[in-house]
């Protein structure tokens, strides 16, 4: 086999492992403190500290409200240190107004606050609201495009440079095949005609297979697109755990309780 036939196979192989290897990318653990609550006329404050932090870390915070029979609270109407681009460190505040949510504390709450490192990219952009068609449209478009919006920035765009490569690399041998058959069939040299016509079929095959090659990109880059895009309005990382230890406020004694909860 030649040695360029050598290299485009391995340049194909580089390809395939560009597109189904797997990124890890390793996130710090974030601890948050145990929250104290405090109830002051129509709002609740939620004390918390993150851990092992510095004011220069950011975090995305949310936190998850339930009753005391376990049901969700949709919580809104929450101010202070939540959302995104919270600075790391200790004393962070978080000031529920369940008046204006239409909820009233007559029986115990349960609070938990959660956090997740941001990166520096994330941390720099302001939060975007992404539409799924937009994205799948891009990823269409140009593979790893759309997938690079939602996951802030990961270079999936990869993808698009690897499918687009194919594609012109597969061009660029087909036009070798074809000038490797014309000097097949216009060869007077016995000698060459063979070598001329194993070239035509070995370049018109790794062609063809760098066109399959595209046409994979693009669709396993579209279906990971519709499946990470179907997640766009759900919270991040909100991994429910089934052993918690959680801050309760409890009306009927006006003080702060410590609760443990098993989820089934």
């Amino acid at each position: 086999m030649h040695q360029n036939i050598k290299k485009e196979i391995i340049f194909i192989i580089t390809l395939f492992l560009l597109l189904f290897g797997s990124v890890c990318y390793a996130q710090k653990p974030v601890k948050i403190s145990k929250p104290i609550l405090e109830l002051k006329d129509n709002r609740l404050d939620i004390f918390y500290d993150i851990l092992n932090s510095t004011q220069e870390d950011k975090f995305r915070v949310w936190v998850e409200i339930t009753d005391s029979t376990g049901n969700r609270i949709n919580a809104q109407q929450l101010s202070g240190d939540i959302g995104e681009n919270v600075s790391g460190g200790s004393n962070k505040k978080i000031t529920w107004n369940f008046i204006d949510d239409s909820h009233y504390l007559d029986a115990g709450v349960y609070v938990q606050v959660n956090a997740v490192v941001l990166t520096v990219t994330e941390a720099d952009q302001p939060e975007l609201h992404i539409s799924r068609g937009a994205t799948i449209f891009q990823s269409l478009a140009f593979p790893g495009w759309g997938l690079s919006r939602i996951n802030r920035g990961k270079p999936h765009w990869l993808k698009g440079l690897a499918g687009y490569g194919c594609i012109a690399a597969s061009i660029v041998y087909n036009k070798k095949a074809i000038a490797s058959y014309d000097d097949y069939i216009n060869s007077a040299d016995v000698n060459e005609i063979d070598t001329f016509y194993e070239n035509s079929v070995k370049e018109d095959k790794i062609s063809e297979n760098l066109v399959y090659a595209a046409i994979g990109i693009w669709v396993v880059d579209f279906i990971w697109t519709i499946v990470g895009s179907s997640k766009l309005n759900e919270p991040e990382d909100n991994q429910v755990k089934r052993f918690s230890i959680n801050s309760v406020y409890e009306p009927h004694i006006h003080a702060p309780m410590v609760a443990i909860t098993y989820n089934f």
